[in-house]
């Protein structure tokens, strides 16, 4: 009975002590790691703002209906008109404002477009 509970002994601290030694070396291998280099991005802006000037493009994003809405200059709120402007038309933005927590860009004397409706050219 002694022997055993001293072989038990024994085996069990053997057993401890290898864990222990395992942790260690995957520790010491990890922090030896090295990550490897990424490249660089680009430094493009993901939504430049448009200016007075800025040729700007129309785009769509509903692909049935291939025109996008006009908007009036109210002071309170910019309505939609039943005019509307082609998918791939080109324009300088004349002026640029925000009503009623819309950016709007005008492209003539009384046409103004949405600004999510445009891109930079």
């Amino acid at each position: 009975m002694l022997e055993s509970r001293k072989v038990l002994k024994v085996v069990s601290s053997l057993v401890i002590g290898l864990s222990l030694v395992g942790i260690g070396s995957n520790a010491a291998q990890a922090t030896s790691f090295t990550a490897p280099k990424l490249g660089v991005a680009e430094d493009v802006p993901t939504n430049p703002s448009i200016k007075k000037g800025d040729k700007i493009f129309v785009i769509v994003k509903d692909t049935k209906n291939q025109r996008v809405a006009v908007y009036t200059k109210n002071a309170k709120n910019a309505k939609k008109t039943k005019k509307t402007v082609k998918m791939g038309s080109t324009f300088t933005a004349k002026a640029v404002k925000k009503v009623n927590h819309k950016k709007i860009v005008r492209i003539n004397k009384k046409q103004w477009l949405n600004s999510k409706d445009v891109v930079k050219n």
